[in-house]
């Protein structure tokens, strides 16, 4: 005679809290057997044991196979999937992003398309060295004209104004490469939401 089983799938044993219970000395036995031939919207009533007394609950198809999957299909959640913890090392990232970028407030920091420029002059059988600060097109404010200029000349190369033009590049550059990974983790997150849509 063949094993005898349940229509839903549910350890009868541990349903019932009878450890060594068999399908077929079960009470659910014959309603689970006609799983099949129930609608999606039907209810059927089963008997479940809880610690204290024997209950009657009226469960559809779909609320049965997710009470069997939850009992015996080693069910996981945010925290064993490592998602939430995931989720906090990002935020710690994030936070630990802004704080950092606190030291870029308060300095120069370079348009884009602007780069610093060492040229040379020669004066008197002598060369002398000299920096500017200079752009592809005009969106500098000058000194004495009204119109934007393309260059801010920077001087020597251990003048004050070279040295933070300088820097205010190398600040730029790092900051576009900041913008880009952000926007990298932004559409990796959109993707992640569209997911789970």
């Amino acid at each position: 005679m063949p094993k005898k089983r349940c229509g839903f799938g549910f350890d009868c044993a541990g349903m019932m809290l009878q450890p060594g219970l068999e399908p077929g000395d079960c009470p659910n036995y014959f309603t689970c057997g006609a799983a099949s031939s129930y609608t999606d919207e039907e209810l059927v009533e089963l008997v479940q044991v809880r610690e204290q007394q024997r209950e009657r609950i009226r469960v559809t198809r779909q609320q049965a196979a997710i009470m069997m999957l939850m009992s015996r299909g080693n069910p996981q959640d945010l925290n064993s999937l490592e998602v939430n913890n995931l989720i906090s090392e990002i935020e710690l990232s994030l936070q630990a992003l802004k704080e950092r970028l606190n030291q870029f407030e308060n300095v120069y920091i370079a348009p884009e398309q602007t780069e610093v420029h060492q040229y040379n002059v020669k004066r008197r059988d002598k060369n002398f060295w000299y920096n500017k600060l200079t752009s592809k097109q005009a969106m500098f404010k000058p000194v004495d004209q009204r119109s934007l200029v393309k260059v801010i000349h920077l001087s020597h190369d251990d003048d004050p104004r070279n040295i933070e033009a300088r820097l205010g590049v190398e600040r730029r550059n790092q900051l576009t490469q900041v913008r880009t990974k952000l926007k990298e983790i932004q559409s990796r997150l959109a993707d992640a939401l569209d997911l789970l849509e």
